[in-house]
């Protein structure tokens, strides 16, 4: 009987230490799924508040960088080249040469758009000149090729080339974009004439392939230093508006080419396909030799008006919401016009 008391009372024990245990692996249990469950702490916090905070300044200095710092009714931030070492700039530029009262309706015309509208305004007869923005930066886009225009016919009076001479089309010549040649036949013959004709009546990137190549980019970069466009640059398609402004002024002078070639040259602008930018809002009687460019957010058309004071009319944007440009375009060409017409 004694020894059976005693076993009673060890299982009654060992089951008391079965229960505290399993109590014990419980609460751990619990412990081990509070500590997994913990939420984030303040540093994770401020680590994700921080990385959003810079992804939005980043994609917001992006946006507006793409518009080359100009939004819809707040002045342009003007970055200086060493933007780090120096303050920014809000530009409010202000000028005394006569003209201020239509640069500044050209202003008030662009202040609501995105993006930086520029010009230039050259008579050929006494030489006035009158501008924003001229001496600044802008993609080329198509107004590149004039130079080329005019330096094969410097070539052909120079007996370099012939521009009567058969170009056979190939495959490897063919750029997609602005032009019909991209699309004629492999083997169709053109000569030089016709090719420096397409670039000037369809911006024909095809034609300006042709020919890049075959007077060399090299040497196109040297003529366009030579001329005196100094900030014009074949391989980063930049110009100014003052150096196409210089170009059209030295071609309309024939310092460029004879007066023949010249005439011819400017034939091939006119009248082009792409008439609805700076013509579009011309009187129907002025005719105007003009080379127009596009590319994304920008719009560019450039060119002679042909009045009985005739003169060079360059707009270039950059960073432009083109639907916006393609609507006010030709407003500011007829702006640009009245103005210079009626002084």
């Amino acid at each position: 009987m004694l020894h059976r008391s005693k076993d009673k009372n060890l299982t009654k024990k060992e089951e008391e230490l079965e229960k505290k245990d399993a109590k014990q692996t419980k609460r751990g249990k619990k412990k081990d799924e509070k500590k997994e469950k913990k939420p984030w702490g303040k540093f994770e916090r401020y680590i994700v508040f921080f990385t959003l905070l810079v992804t939005i300044v980043i994609s917001g200095i992006l946006a507006i960088a793409a518009r080359s710092w100009k939004l819809p009714n707040i002045p342009r931030i003007n970055l200086p080249e060493s933007a780090f070492e120096e303050t920014f700039v809000i530009e409010n530029k202000k000028t005394n040469n006569g003209h201020q009262n239509i640069e500044k309706e050209f202003t008030n015309k662009t202040q609501s758009l995105s993006g930086v509208y520029g010009f230039s305004i050259l008579n050929l007869v006494d030489d006035a000149e009158y501008g924003l923005f001229e001496n600044e930066s802008f993609q080329a886009a198509s107004l590149i090729k004039l130079p080329l225009m005019s330096y094969v016919y410097e070539l052909a009076e120079d007996d370099r080339l012939n521009l009567e001479s058969i170009y056979t089309l190939t495959e490897d010549d063919k750029v997609g974009g602005s032009g019909s040649l991209q699309y004629a036949e492999i083997g169709t013959a053109k000569t030089f004439r016709e090719l420096v004709e397409l670039m000037g009546q369809q911006s024909d990137n095809t034609a300006y392939n042709i020919l890049v190549n075959k007077v060399g980019e090299d040497k196109l970069q040297n003529y366009i230093e030579e001329i005196g466009m100094a900030h014009t640059d074949v391989e980063t398609n930049q110009t100014t508006i003052s150096d196409i402004t210089l170009y059209f002024k030295k071609l309309w002078q024939r310092r460029l080419i004879n007066e023949e070639n010249r005439d011819e040259l400017l034939s091939f602008l006119t009248d082009t396909i792409y008439e609805e930018y700076l013509p579009a809002r011309l009187p129907e009687d002025i005719d105007i030799a003009h080379k127009y460019g596009r590319e994304l957010h920008v719009i560019n058309d450039a060119g002679i008006v042909f009045t009985g004071r005739p003169f060079v009319m360059v707009i270039m944007t950059k960073g432009v919401v083109e639907k916006e440009a393609d609507q006010v375009f030709a407003e500011l060409a007829s702006l640009l016009y009245d103005y210079e017409t009626s002084r």
